[in-house]
């Protein structure tokens, strides 16, 4: 499994170059920074890299976020709550009892100011949340990184064994389709149908590869007796 690590218009050089030395610690394969506020090798990212300062060659800038995500893309928060789908989320030592192993987990962090967007993270599969008191929920970025990344290095690294078979993206894509023309179809209220939406993709995202194609073939009937 690779894991790519995506940082949304990050804003501190210093966290920056403490991410790099975590990427190599935990050996992350794919970098990307989206919209930086700075020069990703500026020489303070690199001194507070140290020995990760190699790791600034992995890092791929790019202008659109939805270049950044391929694979998994489990998107973070420290705002979370249950009646939101869209917040609706996951603790970290669940990824792996939840998703099995995907080809490429992509784990997204937004900005230290304000993090991600709602728009954002309609584009994820999953939300994955870092409980902390609730007197100070809110963590500095580089030490969610580190987290997060010790948790999938634990899981997928250390510990071994067999996981349900993950669905084929292509099957993921179209099961999705399927919902969302239903949605359309059955759900007026354009605010619930999003709702409904997010929780079926977010769903979908759980599925094993059986589960995933009995649902589609659900769906499909579904659809086609509707006339979709």
């Amino acid at each position: 499994m690779k894991v790519r690590l995506v940082l949304v218009e990050p804003e501190g050089k210093i966290n920056f170059g403490f991410i790099l030395r975590l990427c190599k610690n935990f050996e992350v394969d794919e970098i990307v920074a989206v919209r930086p506020k700075f020069d990703v090798r500026d020489e303070e990212v690199l001194t507070f890299a140290a020995n990760g300062r190699d790791y600034v060659d992995k890092v791929k800038v790019v202008d659109d976020y939805k270049e950044a995500l391929e694979g998994l893309v489990v998107c973070t928060s420290a705002k979370v709550s249950s009646a939101d789908p869209l917040r609706d989320f996951v603790l970290p030592w669940e990824l792996k009892e939840k998703f099995g192993e995907p080809e490429r987990l992509t784990l997204v962090f937004g900005r230290e100011s304000v993090g991600l967007t709602r728009e954002e993270l309609k584009e994820c599969d999953a939300l994955l949340h870092v409980p902390a008191s609730p007197q100070y929920p809110v963590m500095n970025l580089s030490h969610a990184v580190a987290v997060v990344l010790w948790e999938v290095w634990k899981q997928y690294r250390i510990e071994k064994g067999a996981q349900p078979e993950r669905p084929d993206e292509r099957d993921l894509r179209l099961a999705l389709g399927v919902a969302e023309r239903l949605a359309r179809a059955l759900i007026k209220d354009e605010a619930k149908r999003e709702r409904v939406t997010v929780a079926i993709k977010r769903l979908l995202a759980k599925a094993t590869r059986q589960e995933l194609r009995n649902l589609l073939y659900l769906l499909s009937k579904c659809a086609n007796r509707l006339g979709e």
